[in-house]
């Protein structure tokens, strides 16, 4: 393998690169986590992005959700959705674009990373809400970004010299590590960390793939990594790097999930993910 390491910094200024978050929506999201948000207030500012405001009508006015009278202002839209949805929907909305690219480095075509992403977060919110775990939107959105890291690592990917039959010898944790100094789940916990992030978030994205390693947020972490590996078990998303990392049975026990389990919920992400792509366009 040729060897090449690269600083932390180095690492981050090509992450820079990577398309900013809309600013109304990032507006729309911190009005949402305050708590002195209101409807009125926040429909002023998703208004000011026309894209945005046509992705919030054209969810409100979708069949998934049966109005019986066309909704025709963001407002209205935002009654009928709820906060919990629209989030939801935003946060969604924003990282389709760079999700849904095709990744060459990790030998992921277009749109099979979004894949794997949309059936992490809707997976781990299942869990949550199932278990009644009270970190369903924290969830989702952990489980959406656990790999944004890959963004950044697999253009280096494609310029670096991997031996191909190491892959089967070592982890493709200890693979990016031994190349780049550090692996795609720790950058995509320092990405998120300079996206300011919350630090649950943060800790999800790190641990993903190591559950047994984090020391807070462990059934959030948990949650991703069951669903995570799940997906890939099942060919979505699965890359060059998909069948590397195995399934950590003490994030499933400290769960309290069996395998049979986990195997309703993957039938259930299937059907909702089904329905998710329905609602949200890709451009």
């Amino acid at each position: 393998m040729k060897m090449m390491r690269y600083s932390l910094d180095q690492l981050i200024k090509e992450a820079d690169k990577l398309p900013p978050i809309p600013q109304a929506a990032q507006k729309a999201l911190a009005l949402i986590r305050s708590p002195e948000s209101s409807a009125s207030a926040l429909s002023r500012v998703i208004e000011m992005d026309q894209v945005l405001t046509t992705q919030v009508l054209r969810w409100a006015n979708s069949a998934y959700y049966g109005m019986e009278n066309r909704i025709s202002t963001v407002q209205q839209a935002i009654v009928v959705l709820g906060l919990e949805i629209i989030q939801e929907l935003i946060m969604t909305y924003s990282f389709s674009d760079r999700l849904y690219k095709p990744l060459p480095g990790y030998e992921l075509q277009r749109g099979e990373l979004w894949q794997h992403a949309l059936g992490t977060a809707i997976g781990a919110k299942l869990i949550s809400k199932k278990l009644h775990l009270k970190i369903d939107e924290d969830a989702y959105f952990a489980g959406l970004l656990c790999d944004i890291g890959k963004l950044v690592f697999e253009k280096l990917l494609r310029e670096s010299e991997i031996n191909r039959s190491e892959w089967g010898q070592h982890s493709f944790l200890e693979l990016e590590r031994n190349s780049f100094g550090i692996d795609h789940a720790m950058l995509g916990a320092e990405i998120a960390r300079r996206w300011q992030l919350p630090e649950n978030l943060v800790t999800a994205i790190a641990h993903h793939h190591e559950p047994q390693s984090a020391e807070n947020h462990v059934l959030l972490v948990a949650a991703v990594h069951v669903v995570d590996v799940s997906m890939m078990t099942l060919g979505v998303g699965i890359g060059i790097d998909g069948l590397q990392y195995p399934l950590d049975n003490a994030a499933l026990n400290r769960l309290g999930m069996t395998f049979e389990d986990l195997f309703h919920l993957i039938e259930q992400v299937a059907e909702q993910c089904a329905k998710a792509k329905e609602m949200i366009s890709i451009v």
